[in-house]
């Protein structure tokens, strides 16, 4: 799946320049010989084992230098990364988790992703702890330099529970898993204080104004980022802009835009992922009516 595009035509035609899709396999152990070769990256399953009875492993996308791939939600363009795992065997439970990410594109047209080598945690639950499961992952990414490169990846593996653990494939999971966002903590910066209606935006739709505890004593503001997220992947939210700055406090706002059709505001919950330096957090913050009327 393409998203969106609301770049003008020229910046469009830019990043859908070339289209490809290439198909990719790895072996079940944690690290394989190197996959054939390709533009852009290489991917392939990482297994550690089973650690105080929780499952190990992650997706590696080896970015080569200048190439770049995309986050859960991926902006103004791009292609969201999609896994199936319905070919697996021996789960009852399969979540992909997305380390902190960051904004790449040309002015009006934003994306965000990543930039350099990432490895995507994944939370898995064994059906029974006992015994082994088999992993078979259709995975589709999106890549891009010059051009964008839709990738497809069938990736496979197993996860026993008596098998030896994978120290080296575990310090690497490990490392990654230290990047995902923390949960926000109330009063602590970065921290959504209010979530208003934009009553002097000119759009059909509207806007709303997301204001942000952040540090009194932190002037490097290119190192903060504010991202939101709608409750399903079908919500296609712009990226926020920052329009006011104070001590401790900072004013972004976004266009209500992207709102899938017949889905009901009131009550939907916002996912808003914030950075200061390397302290990133998620925080859900709920649509209520004051926040919705026009």
């Amino acid at each position: 799946m393409i998203r969106r595009l609301r770049a003008p035509l020229p910046a469009r035609l830019a990043v859908l320049a070339a289209f490809a899709v290439l198909f990719l396999g790895t072996s079940p152990a944690p690290f394989a010989a190197q996959p054939p070769q390709r533009p852009g990256a290489s991917v392939r399953l990482i297994v550690a084992g089973v650690v105080d009875g929780r499952a190990e492993a992650g997706i590696e996308i080896d970015l080569e230098p200048g190439w770049k791939t995309y986050w859960r939600t991926p902006g103004d363009a791009g292609i969201p990364p999609v896994v199936d795992w319905s070919r697996s065997t021996g789960l009852s439970a399969f979540d992909l988790r997305f380390p902190a990410p960051v904004r790449f594109g040309d002015e009006g047209v934003q994306s965000i992703g990543y930039t350099g080598p990432v490895i995507l945690p994944i939370d898995l639950a064994l059906a029974d702890a006992t015994r082994p499961a088999a992993l078979e992952l259709d995975i589709q990414i999106g890549l891009c330099r010059d051009i964008c490169v839709p990738v497809s990846a069938r990736l496979t593996g197993t996860v026993s529970p008596t098998a030896p653990v994978d120290a080296a494939a575990l310090a690497r999971l490990t490392a990654a898993r230290a990047t995902l966002p923390l949960p926000a903590v109330k009063g602590v910066a970065p921290w959504v204080i209010s979530l208003e209606r934009d009553r002097e935006a000119d759009v059909a739709a509207g806007a709303l104004l997301v204001k942000v505890k952040m540090p009194e004593d932190d002037a490097d503001e290119a190192a903060r980022d504010v991202l939101v997220e709608g409750p399903t992947i079908d919500w296609a939210l712009p990226l926020p802009e920052k329009i006011a700055a104070a001590p401790g406090r900072e004013i972004w706002r976004f266009d209500l835009d992207g709102v899938p059709r017949g889905a009901k505001l009131e009550g939907s919950v916002l996912r808003f992922t914030m950075r200061i330096r390397d302290r990133v957090v998620e925080q859900r913050v709920p649509l209520d009516a004051a926040v919705v009327a026009p």
